[in-house]
């Protein structure tokens, strides 16, 4: 990779960090997983971070962040369907591209997250009482990594 394709990768994960921030800010305001996003979780594509490595972000930098951030806008997602209704349940036709990245084995490298994915992909009730302990060790727990 050339060092102009490095910066712009580098560039672009800048960018999501950034919208993960604003969205983890949002969900803090809200004292929960935010399940009516609009531009609060940002343009970043969760699907493309959740499991990068050094090559799709130019440079060494908070993959974990990454993860768990792109981890926490999917899981939002569902959780918005669920409750606009345009989710059946994990048989229904909806939210293929989440399935297929529990199914891919891509979120393996974070398993209680994946969990907590497929238990809302089955069950909106499953989502919303897992969802105040996801919040609180990811969310609440990135800012209080902060103080330490």
């Amino acid at each position: 990779m050339d060092d102009n394709e490095k910066l712009r990768r580098f560039l672009k994960t800048e960018e999501a960090l950034k919208d993960i921030l604003y969205m983890y800010y949002t969900c803090f305001d809200y004292s929960s997983l935010f399940t009516d996003m609009g531009t609060e979780d940002g343009n970043f594509d969760p699907y493309y971070f959740i499991d990068c490595g050094e090559c799709e972000t130019g440079y060494p930098i908070d993959y974990e962040l990454l993860h768990h951030g792109s981890a926490i806008k999917i899981s939002c997602r569902i959780l918005q369907a669920w409750e606009q209704g345009g989710y059946k349940g994990y048989n229904s036709d909806g939210l293929t591209a989440e399935k297929e990245l529990i199914s891919n084995g891509r979120m393996d490298h974070i398993p209680e997250l994946r969990e907590y994915i497929l238990a809302s992909l089955n069950s909106h009730d499953e989502g919303l009482s897992q969802g105040a302990a996801i919040y609180k060790k990811y969310v609440l727990g990135f800012f209080q990594g902060l103080t330490k």
